[in-house]
């Protein structure tokens, strides 16, 4: 079974953000956010597309390296891929991911705090780099 984590991100009591982190074959498919995916309230909510992660983030609590501050598991759990159907079609790799060649990704998402199905479409005019993320009621 695949998983995924949401880590809250620290860089001081002021700059901090979520990183939802979806695995995907080698690596981890990334997105930061100013709210957690759990939040109904700031759904849907624009994010970004970080470079991807390495596996070993999927439990990972502590400082990061480069002064970048430090982060602290939120939520994790088990993760099925509904489109694109990763990784099999389109696995990720560290410093691509599937998502470098789509405009639409949903996952379904079953954590404690995470529940649902999760839908990310390409936000364009903020940039390449940028979703629209929403969660469906299926």
């Amino acid at each position: 079974m695949l998983r995924f984590v949401v880590q809250q991100h620290f860089r001081d009591a002021e700059d901090w953000h979520y990183d939802l982190m979806l695995e995907g074959g080698e690596a981890l498919v990334t997105f930061s956010s100013h709210a957690p995916p759990d939040d109904t309230a700031a759904l849907p909510a624009l994010v970004r597309q970080l470079p991807s992660h390495r596996l070993a983030y999927l439990e990972y609590e502590g400082q990061i390296s480069g002064g970048r501050g430090w982060c602290e598991i939120y939520d994790g759990g088990t993760m099925e891929w509904i489109v694109p159907n990763c990784p099999v079609e389109c696995p990720a790799q560290l410093g691509r991911t599937a998502c470098d060649y789509v405009d639409e990704v949903a996952v379904r998402l079953n954590g404690r705090k995470v529940k649902g199905v999760y839908r990310f479409v390409r936000e364009t005019r903020s940039g390449t780099d940028y979703w629209r993320m929403r969660r469906d009621e299926a």
